[in-house]
């Protein structure tokens, strides 16, 4: 890896949790210049061309590793019952290893501007179709009860998602015993 490649990743990492803990509005290039212990934000604009592209790249980086774990799910065989719970245990587990880009995924999102706010808006839709149609699958096998797959299609990933709010690291599970755990609780009422 190069030095310039090595300095992008610290770039992002900062901005993501700067991003993550004050927000994205609140956050500055100054606020990231000065984590990185630089003189001056001219050093940053070296990198990147803007703190837009760094909330952009961020939500890619989310979004990206979302979808990879689902289609590992799904190339799996399984029964519906048992892809829907390993897309459920895939999810969170993003959820646990990308805390600062999840929450920038679940929250921060909504500043970027067009045509970038449509094009996550499309991919986050499709993720969640991807979704739905496990549910589906699971409901036609008679494993799980919806009687309307959308709305708990949003539930699932509601409830998924709110994990940024409270997940520790360093908690007293590890972050395997916590998805599965969630993943049981989550299916059991379905």
């Amino acid at each position: 890896m190069s030095r310039n490649s090595r300095r992008l990743d610290q770039i992002r990492a900062v901005a993501e949790r700067l991003f993550r803990d004050k927000g994205y509005l609140a956050t500055s290039m100054r606020d990231i210049a000065d984590e990185m212990h630089l003189r001056g934000g001219g050093s940053l604009y070296a990198h990147i061309k803007g703190k837009e592209d760094l909330l952009w790249s961020i939500a890619n980086e989310a979004t990206d590793a979302f979808f990879a774990a689902l289609e590992a799910v799904c190339a799996q065989p399984a029964t519906p019952y048992e892809r829907l719970r390993a897309a459920i245990i895939a999810h969170l587990l993003v959820i646990t290893q990308h805390l600062g880009a999840a929450a920038v995924y679940f929250d921060e999102w909504r500043h970027l501007t067009e045509p970038r706010r449509s094009q996550f808006m499309a991919r986050r839709d499709a993720y969640e179709k991807q979704f739905q149609t496990l549910l589906e699958a699971c409901v036609a096998s008679g494993a799980c009860h919806a009687s309307d797959t959308r709305l708990a299609t949003l539930h699932l990933l509601s409830a998924m998602n709110a994990m940024r709010h409270w997940y520790k690291p360093d908690g007293r599970l590890s972050a395997q015993q916590v998805a599965e755990a969630l993943a049981d609780m989550l299916l059991h009422g379905l």
